[in-house]
C-alpha cells in the first residue's frame, strides 16, 4: 500500500463502518453513506466529510529509518484528521427528527465501541495501544461549528465531528549509505612521549 493513500484508506474505513452499523436496521442501502462535502451530497443519507487536517505535533520524528544495510529513509509525518458527519434524510417529515436521532446514537455507538484502526490495514482493533489510529469525539462550540460550516444557502443540519490519527505518511525520500567496514586504531604510549621531552 502506498503511503499517499491513509488518508483516503481512514475515511473509507470509517465510512464501512457506518455502513455495517446502520445497514439495513436504519437505512436501507449502503450506497446511502458516503465521503462527501455538506454542499454536494447528491443522494447520501448520512456524508462524511474531511472538513480539516493537520500535522500532530505531539509526535515529531527527527531520526531517518532504517530500511536496510545501506538505505535510510527520512522521518514520517503524522497527521490529525477532522471529520465532520451530517444526515441528509429524505423521509417524511412526521418521522424524520426520530430517524436522525436514532442513527446519530447509532453513529456514536459504534465509533465508540470500534474507536481504534489498524495503522496498516484499517480494521478495527481492540487494543488502543501503538501507533494506531484513533477515533475520537471532537468537542467543538456552537460559534466554531458555525465557523465550518460556510455554505451558502444551506442551513446548518446538527452534524457530529470526529478527529482519527495519528495517520502516519511515511516519506518517499531515501538517502543511500555507506556502511562502515575497517575501523583501524592507533595506539600511542605515552610514557616514551613523555621520556622523549
Amino acid at each position: 500500500m502506498e503511503d499517499y493513500t491513509k488518508i483516503a484508506n481512514t475515511g473509507n474505513q470509517i465510512v464501512e463502518l457506518l455502513k455495517e452499523a446502520l445497514v439495513p436496521e436504519l437505512l436501507n442501502s449502503p450506497d446511502q453513506i458516503g465521503l462527501c462535502s455538506p454542499e454536494d451530497h447528491g443522494d447520501f443519507a448520512v456524508g462524511v466529510w474531511l472538513y480539516d487536517l493537520k500535522e500532530d505535533t505531539d509526535i515529531q520524528m527527527h531520526d531517518m529509518v532504517e530500511m536496510g544495510q545501506r538505505t535510510l529513509r527520512y522521518p514520517s509525518v503524522y497527521l490529525v484528521l477532522r471529520y465532520m458527519i451530517t444526515l441528509y434524510l429524505q423521509s417524511d417529515l412526521k418521522y424524520r427528527a426520530v430517524q436522525e436521532h436514532q442513527i446519530m446514537g447509532r453513529i456514536i455507538q459504534v465509533l465508540r465501541d470500534r474507536a481504534v484502526l489498524d495503522a496498516e490495514t484499517f480494521k478495527p482493533l481492540e487494543d488502543a495501544s501503538g501507533m494506531n489510529i484513533r477515533i475520537q469525539m471532537h468537542n467543538l462550540s456552537m460559534e466554531e461549528k458555525m465557523r465550518i460550516w460556510t455554505f451558502p444557502n444551506t442551513p446548518y443540519k446538527a452534524s457530529l465531528f470526529y478527529t482519527a490519527g495519528p495517520v502516519e505518511i511515511r516519506s518517499a525520500r531515501k538517502k543511500e549509505v555507506r556502511r562502515v567496514r575497517d575501523i583501524q586504531y592507533h595506539f600511542t604510549d605515552q610514557e616514551n612521549i613523555r621520556s622523549n621531552r
